[in-house]
């Protein structure tokens, strides 16, 4: 457990160069500016969600462009831990993006003088983290078995496949039926929340689980 603990702080340091004020401060003007046009709490969340997947993607690419994979090789270190490690980096960084994503819808809820919600900020929030969570493992194993500048395209169809998906749907179904599918949904998610908490936990914990074994096997057979 130790050498996996080390080896996700290993992807921290490989994605640190890359946290800058000046990211930061751009990454705050965007859900401004977003927080702003909407005014709607899980626009924000997601915002947050989005780059906090982003990011989970940079020690691939750093670890390309330096070759870290061949030196991981011939390190002491089974390629079982690698995998654990990078996962472990990526739950921690999606976990610090929910909280910062309720942070600043806090935040912008009080700027633009509108009332803190924090059953819905919460629900949005836990709502996001399955969904970004369920493209992040659908994203690491094909990282894993090509490696970043072959799957760079490929892991973006995930990302983009959600907001496509609910376009077509809400095209075919039409809005008017669609809207209160999603509010009664959301309704009952508020009325049950601590069933939905620990269905959304479980759920997280078999898609991680099967992510993480498919990626390691994939892994395991690549040459480097």
């Amino acid at each position: 457990m130790t050498k996996v603990i080390k080896f996700a702080k290993l992807d921290l340091l490989t994605v640190k160069p890359y946290l800058t004020w000046k990211v930061a401060l751009l990454f705050l003007a965007v859900c401004a500016m977003v927080g702003y046009g909407t005014g709607d709490m899980a626009v924000i969340v997601g915002m947050c969600m989005i780059y906090g997947v982003i990011f989970s993607s940079y020690p691939f690419s750093v670890g390309e462009r330096s070759a870290l994979d061949t030196l991981y090789a011939t390190l002491p270190v089974s390629k079982k831990k690698i995998v654990a490690g990078r996962y472990l980096f990526s739950i921690c960084l999606t976990l610090t993006a929910l909280v910062l994503s309720c942070l600043i819808s806090f935040i912008m809820m009080q700027v633009l003088g509108k009332n803190f919600d924090l059953l819905i900020t919460f629900t949005s929030a836990l709502v996001c983290f399955v969904l970004f969570s369920l493209i992040e493992a659908i994203q690491m194993p094909i990282f894993f078995k090509f490696g970043y500048t072959k799957a760079k395209f490929l892991t973006y169809i995930p990302l983009m496949a959600f907001p496509l998906s609910t376009a077509i749907v809400s095209t075919l179904i039409g809005k008017n039926k669609l809207m209160p599918l999603v509010t009664d949904a959301m309704a009952w998610i508020e009325a049950n929340m601590a069933l939905t908490t620990v269905l959304s936990v479980v759920l997280w914990a078999v898609i991680m689980l099967l992510s993480g074994t498919l990626s390691y096997r994939l892994y395991r057979k690549r040459e480097f």
